[in-house]
């Protein structure tokens, strides 16, 4: 049997880390999974798809997208905190797509800002839980 040339085992050497590298990235991949969830605002409420109550549940390191409709007036999905800014508003028959990374473990209020109708800024509130 002849010994390897060193540029041989070099190549080889190569092929293989690049191949645990990729492995390492496929594996991250496998764990981030994507969220979709619907939610239509109305007077004082949120209502969320596949939920008890105004809640959304996700994972660290989900990709989600919230498909936010209104079916009265004008109103926002607002998470405003150190972790997460995102203030959108929809008005009837003008969906928003929010996309975010849960990057960040916890709860997170959701709420409309707004000031159309004062008692959305009281009442109308949700919850983001975000789990390891």
């Amino acid at each position: 049997m002849r010994p390897r040339r060193p540029a041989q085992s070099f190549r080889f050497w190569s092929l293989a880390a690049a191949l645990v590298a990729l492995a390492a990235t496929g594996a991250a991949a496998v764990e981030q999974s994507k969220r979709e969830v619907t939610v239509v605002g109305r007077k004082y409420t949120y209502d969320i798809t596949d939920a008890n109550g105004p809640v959304i549940r996700v994972r660290l390191d989900d990709l989600v997208t919230v498909n936010f409709s209104v079916s009265d007036i004008a109103h926002s999905f607002t998470v405003s905190d150190d972790h997460y800014r995102i203030d959108k508003r929809a008005e009837p028959g003008k969906p928003v797509a929010i996309s975010f990374r849960a990057s960040d473990v916890g709860e997170f209020e959701i709420r409309c800002t707004l000031s159309i109708d004062p008692r959305c800024a009281k009442e109308m509130r949700g919850r983001l839980i975000v789990t390891k």
